[in-house]
């Protein structure tokens, strides 16, 4: 399934795609999906791991580990930057539009979901996934387009 696949490139849309195509094949592993379950982990473990997993799989994610997500929230195009210090951050659950909304509120530390939803469409923020899923290393952008996130890159 490919990203031109998606009217608007909206991220959930290509998740939920990925998931799909993945739930009928054994060896298809995705770091995508609906689910909003996972854990915020240390970076540092994380990194640890993926590069353990790249080096024993050359470069193939054989194990299915969905675990591997590394997530980065950089400075807005309005010029405010992130609070947080521990950037990227770890993250074991599907990449989605509610993980990429976590990960701004983790960021720039936003307590409320007024307060997100604002910031949200004023500032347009951006983050950047990196994950490791059966074809390998992987990283995807998406923005927030005062809508929805929008797949960029």
């Amino acid at each position: 399934m490919k990203l031109s696949e998606f009217k608007l490139n909206r991220l959930d849309d290509f998740a939920a795609g990925k998931e799909k195509e993945a739930k009928g094949d054994l060896l298809l592993t995705t770091p995508f999906g609906v689910s909003r379950e996972g854990n915020w982990g240390n970076t540092w473990q994380m990194i640890y791991n993926r590069i353990g997993m790249f080096y024993r799989s050359a470069g193939k994610n054989i194990f299915g580990n969905d675990d591997m997500t590394l997530i980065t929230v950089p400075a807005t195009e309005t010029g405010i930057h992130p609070l947080a210090d521990d950037q990227p951050f770890a993250w074991n659950g599907k990449i989605n539009e509610y993980t990429a909304e976590m990960a701004v509120c983790r960021a720039f530390e936003l307590m409320s979901d007024r307060d997100t939803s604002e910031f949200l469409k004023i500032n347009k923020p951006v983050v950047v996934f990196s994950y490791l899923d059966c074809d390998g290393p992987g990283e995807i952008s998406v923005k927030y387009n005062g809508n929805f996130w929008q797949i960029t890159g």
